[in-house]
């Protein structure tokens, strides 16, 4: 009788555990650029996502009754024609916007580890190329003139969270897991460590210098081709910074979720936010098109342009 109790309260435990830990699985699951709902802090909540019928989303991952995840655009890049790219991490795939019209460009598999399965970063190569960073195979991808994405290292990649060119076809990648600054030379596939600044955005000047956001107490570097860094924002000012774009006169913007801000940063000068709160929930990916910022927020699943004035206006929103 004793064992026949023991072992129904070992069965009851087992049940309740495969529970929390399913539980668990699907809050890690979500995207890790703010926290999951169980974490949001007090005036998060815009960041839950939206549907035609939200009554019918999943209450912790925000998924569809029919097992879709709310659109999750990430990271946008303009090629010498005009177009632009949008990756999507939970499409999975990259989104083109031309011709003011929306199409898919490539939908990868929801199948983990497979081309494309969790895309986080793009940039378009001096011979405007596209090449994605995907984190599930742990590798960059460059399309190919069938439209096909080639991997370009074998796996040699961490986590690629954002990635930028040299003029001369360096590529340069934050890589999260790592947390060092990489370096792919033009034509190989040989990844070269730079500097381990812990990045987690990268961006190329009009100049060629290499400017890192850092999740470290220094947030805001410029690091040279040996390794050597120099110091922007030399502590904490930014809640989560993501990106950072320079334009032609030098300015620095860096895009701050936390905070659903925009900064901006001169050398020498104290950071300035200049954009802060509505419209923004949760920005993210940052670009320049004719030298003017634009922000991708994945929260409102929006892209936005910020005007001469220092306002943003609405570009496009990325919707099925």
């Amino acid at each position: 009788m004793l064992i026949r109790i023991a072992s129904s309260k070992l069965f009851s435990v087992c049940i309740i555990a495969a529970v929390q830990l399913g539980l668990l699985a699907t809050v890690q699951a979500q995207p890790a650029d703010k926290p999951s709902t169980t974490e949001v802090k007090q005036g998060d909540a815009a960041e839950k996502p939206t549907t035609e019928n939200p009554a019918t989303e999943n209450p912790v991952t925000g998924a569809t009754a029919t097992g879709e995840l709310p659109l999750y655009p990430l990271d946008l890049a303009v090629n010498n024609s005009g177009n632009v790219f949008v990756v999507d991490r939970n499409l999975p795939g990259v989104w083109q916007w031309q011709s003011e019209k929306l199409s898919i460009f490539f939908q990868g598999s929801r199948k983990f580890r497979t081309p494309l399965n969790a895309v986080r970063c793009l940039a378009i190569d001096p011979d405007g190329n596209l090449l994605v960073g995907d984190t599930s195979t742990r590798d960059i991808y460059r399309f190919d003139a069938q439209g096909k994405p080639q991997p370009i290292t074998g796996g040699k990649i961490g986590i690629p969270m954002d990635m930028a060119f040299k003029s001369d076809g360096t590529l340069y990648v934050a890589d999260l897991e790592l947390r060092m600054l990489l370096r792919i030379p033009a034509g190989s596939s040989e990844v070269e460590q730079v500097a381990s600044v812990n990045p987690r955005g990268v961006f190329v000047d009009s100049k060629d210098q290499v400017w890192v956001v850092s999740q470290d107490a220094a947030q805001l570097l410029v690091v040279s081709d040996d390794g050597q860094v120099e110091r922007i924002v030399s502590e904490r000012v930014f809640d989560f910074p993501h990106q950072v774009v320079v334009n032609a006169a030098g300015e620095a913007y860096v895009s701050d979720g936390y905070k659903a801000a925009i900064w901006k940063v001169v050398r020498g000068g104290a950071p300035e936010m200049i954009v802060s709160g509505e419209p923004l929930v949760n920005p993210v990916g940052l670009a320049l098109v004719e030298d003017r910022v634009v922000v991708v927020d994945p929260a409102t699943r929006s892209v936005w342009r910020l005007g001469a004035d220092q306002r943003l206006e609405p570009w496009f929103k990325i919707e099925r």
